[in-house]
């Protein structure tokens, strides 16, 4: 007679009857459906828990050290106190932007002592480095003003081509509007000089048209309108 499969127990060690249905827990409480949903995903939570938690931890560990470096880099500046050691800042750190500020000193002071050749190559070192330095605001700004400044001091060392640098600073509508004015301001006076009334008219007009009506050049653009007959518009004959 055949085996009644009906009385069959299942072998030991078999855990199938154990494992947890939905049906299980249809009429179960809050506490009882936390530990089923816990029991289910308790490997997915635990990882993602320690993933999470590592990331917070890398994120801090980050932080600090770049607050640290910064800190560290800032005194090491500041401890710069003249031309030689602000070089040697600049090549140690050349992708920071406190090595175009280092320069940018070099140049600057090279420019008081009347040093314009020398300071025009160190203006165009502070530009290159912040070129390596990001695109920051503050960043371009410093290079357009590393620009003017070098075409300045080439204008002051009598060399060709000085104007036409400053011209360039003076057309660049990514460059801060004070840096724009006194360039066009600059060419102005340069027109004015040379006997130019076009020339420089066109450059004080440009300032009217580029700047904001209330920029920081303005009376100086009015005071030289005044002190140049030829730049100011004859009257309109009357009408009859």
């Amino acid at each position: 007679m055949p085996e009644d499969s009906s009385n069959k127990q299942p072998p030991a060690g078999d855990d199938r009857n154990l494992v947890v249905v939905d049906e299980d827990f249809v009429n179960a409480d809050t506490e009882d459906r936390l530990w089923l949903f816990w029991e289910r995903n308790k490997g997915v939570i635990v990882k993602g828990t320690f993933g999470v938690v590592v990331g917070i931890l890398a994120f801090l560990a980050y932080f600090f050290y770049a607050e640290s470096r910064r800190e560290a880099l800032g005194e090491e500046f500041t401890a710069c106190q003249d031309e030689a050691a602000r070089r040697a800042f600049a090549a140690r750190h050349p992708g920071e932007p406190l090595a175009a500020v280092a320069i940018t000193d070099v140049a600057d002071d090279l420019k008081k002592a009347g040093k314009f050749a020398d300071a025009a190559k160190a203006y165009d070192e502070a530009n290159r480095l912040t070129a390596l330095a990001g695109k920051a605001p503050a960043i371009s700004a410093l290079g357009a003003r590393a620009r003017l400044y070098a075409a300045l001091c080439r204008l002051e060392a009598g060399e060709a081509g000085a104007d036409k640098a400053i011209a360039v600073v003076a057309d660049d509508v990514n460059a801060p509007e004070t840096l724009r004015g006194f360039a066009m301001l600059t060419l102005a006076n340069l027109a004015v000089a040379k006997g130019d009334t076009a020339e420089a008219t066109k450059w004080l007009n440009a300032m009217d048209k580029k700047l904001r009506a209330g920029h920081v050049w303005k009376s100086d653009k009015e005071a030289l309108v005044q002190s140049e007959p030829s730049l100011i518009a004859p009257a309109a004959p009357a009408t009859k």
